[in-house]
């Protein structure tokens, strides 16, 4: 019982960051995902099951949050198939050599946002495919940013071992 209260106010403390930063780390469309970022923390340190959990939880109260949304459920289909992918990670950092360890969790966030742009910016993808990669990019590399920030004073592979 008291790891869901601690997961429910992980997710409670991140939505809330990512709703009241959102405008202030906006560059223009793009905006970073600090969502993606506690999923995989958690993901890593505790496994696929925890990773699914929190990762649907927290997509669907962004989903029913953002009111009118036209992507309803595309952002728990995501956040889901994330923690289950960070979630094979449990346990080999020690294993894995730390360059192969980084960039499996590094695709899986680039497979998210691929998946993600895919949906949201079908258009361009059709119509101006350099703009649909520019958005897919951008939008990785800026979450991929902060998460590198958030390495420098939580490195992932320390809290596998704990």
């Amino acid at each position: 019982m008291m790891i869901i209260i601690k997961y429910f106010i992980l997710v409670f403390i991140v939505f809330i960051v990512q709703s009241w930063t959102s405008e202030f780390f906006s560059l223009g469309t793009i905006d970073p995902d600090f969502c993606v970022i506690a999923i995989l923390y958690i993901s890593i340190r505790n496994g696929r099951l925890n990773g699914v959990l929190v990762g649907f939880f927290m997509g669907l109260i962004i989903d029913l949050s953002s009111g009118l949304n036209q992507y309803f459920g595309l952002t728990p289909l995501v956040y889901t198939i994330t923690g289950y992918f960070c979630g094979y990670l449990k346990g080999q950092s020690s294993k894995l050599n730390k360059t192969y360890f980084t960039s499996i969790w590094v695709i899986i966030i680039l497979c998210q946002f691929f998946i993600f742009s895919l949906i949201v910016y079908q258009q361009y993808l059709i119509q101006d495919p350099f703009n649909f990669i520019f958005k897919w990019i951008a939008t990785s590399l800026y979450t991929l940013t902060f998460l590198g920030i958030f390495q420098i004073i939580v490195p992932i592979y320390k809290i596998t071992n704990s």
